[in-house]
């Protein structure tokens, strides 16, 4: 059976950035980098349905409850009123922006995500029960997404994508199985199987049920893969494995890249094999 290289991810940041990044779970509220006060383990604890996608890991819960969780009007500490406004009136007020805002609701075809999957060839070797579950992780990631009107540009939905496929891998074991689950969105989603071919096809995945048409680099080849496509009128990447999306061709430029933090300072995501 074909081999997939491994391809390891090494950030390099400030301190706050690899506070952000740290495998902890505290059992009282946290200030964490951005101000926001946020409690992994009430967090955790009243969101089993999270906790049970993404574990309990601290960041993973942190970047759900951003990403998500505020949106859906899920509290970030005991004690919290949903800042401003109660969660039903957070609700309703995000449907609203989201009716409003162009873009923010799943309008793609049937035809259009047949053809995706087609081209992209997600679910060889996979029941058409698998398919359906994998599908209905990835719609609802796109569906959070678009109904964020945070997310007001394509890079900063291609991104949230991004980041979302790589909290599914922090559950999930690097390397091949003998089901070739790992190759597949279906691995990254359901089963906890990944290689960067499959993390491309769950970043795509994803990026289909948002509208937009994607390319794979390197796809069955042993290097590493990730997606391009057009974000704001421009070439832009998406990798889910580094839960990275930028401006740019990604990785065909070199074995790294790095970026200027909205701090001042810079991160640097680097390929090893």
């Amino acid at each position: 059976m074909r081999k997939q290289m491994k391809m390891g991810m090494r950030v390099v940041a400030t301190s706050a950035m690899m506070a952000v990044l740290s495998i902890c779970a505290y059992a009282a509220p946290n200030v964490m980098p951005d101000g926001q006060t946020f409690d992994a383990e009430y967090y955790a604890a009243v969101n089993p349905d999270v906790a049970a996608a993404i574990g309990t890991d601290e960041a993973a819960l942190y970047n759900h409850y951003v990403q998500f969780g505020k949106a859906e009007g899920r509290l970030a500490y005991e004690g919290d009123t949903g800042n401003t406004e109660s969660a039903s009136e957070n609700s309703e007020n995000t449907a609203e922006e989201a009716e409003n805002n162009t873009g923010s609701v799943i309008t793609v075809t049937d035809e259009f995500l047949q053809n995706a999957a087609a081209t992209h060839s997600y679910y060889k070797y996979l029941t058409a029960e698998q398919a359906a579950q994998a599908d209905a992780v990835a719609k609802g990631i796109a569906e959070s997404i678009l109904s964020n009107p945070d997310y007001d540009t394509d890079l900063a939905k291609v991104r949230a994508a991004a980041i979302a496929v790589l909290s599914y891998t922090r559950k999930g074991v690097y390397g091949n199985d003998a089901a070739r689950y790992y190759r597949s969105p279906y691995g990254v989603f359901i089963s906890g199987n990944y290689t960067c071919a499959g993390t491309a096809r769950a970043t795509g995945r994803i990026l289909d049920y948002m509208g937009y048409t994607w390319q794979h680099v390197n796809e069955n080849q042993y290097q590493h893969q990730w997606c391009v496509l057009t974000m704001d009128g421009q070439t832009g990447f998406a990798d889910g494995m580094a839960g990275l999306a930028m401006y740019g061709d990604g990785w065909a430029s070199g074995d790294s890249i790095t970026i200027e933090l909205e701090n001042g300072a810079t991160a640097t995501w680097s390929l090893a094999s």
